[in-house]
């Protein structure tokens, strides 16, 4: 009797150990997770702003494809090139697209910019460029 009594109270204690655990664990990050969406369904990426996007970038030569999705608070481009342009060149059209963008989604979305070339030997690209919604222009 004494035997499952303590396999009772060895049970009991580690329910209440995995019980508050999981509290412990939910709480520290519950607000993180849900900040990433928050209020994001009052701010809508237009087709019209993709496709202007998108036309921007095609202006250039060598574009094989351009991918615009949002991913949380973040606006994705992510451009593919047929073979190496100059990266300023790259640098200088980035900057025109987030003129592309409303400036309600501008105030609310930061933008990243991946640039990867098919050129398997490049020594310039992939690249990222990065626009946090207080910013004029993109830092790489």
């Amino acid at each position: 009797m004494k035997k499952y009594i303590k396999y009772i109270i060895l049970l009991i204690i580690i329910m209440v150990i995995f019980v508050l655990g999981f509290f412990i664990y939910k709480n520290m990050f519950a607000d993180s997770v849900n900040s990433r969406y928050k209020d994001i369904e009052n701010y809508k990426l237009t087709n019209d702003e993709k496709n202007s996007a998108k036309d921007k970038i095609n202006e250039l030569e060598n574009i094989k494809s351009v991918n615009i999705y949002i991913d949380s608070k973040i606006i994705k481009i992510v451009v593919k090139l047929e073979e190496d342009i100059d990266f300023e060149i790259i640098k200088s059209k980035a900057n025109e697209v987030i003129n592309s963008f409303s400036e309600e989604n501008l105030s609310y979305f930061d933008l990243e910019f991946f640039v990867e070339s098919s050129n398997k030997e490049s020594e310039v690209y992939p690249q990222i460029g990065y626009k946090f919604k207080t910013n004029t222009e993109f830092a790489w």
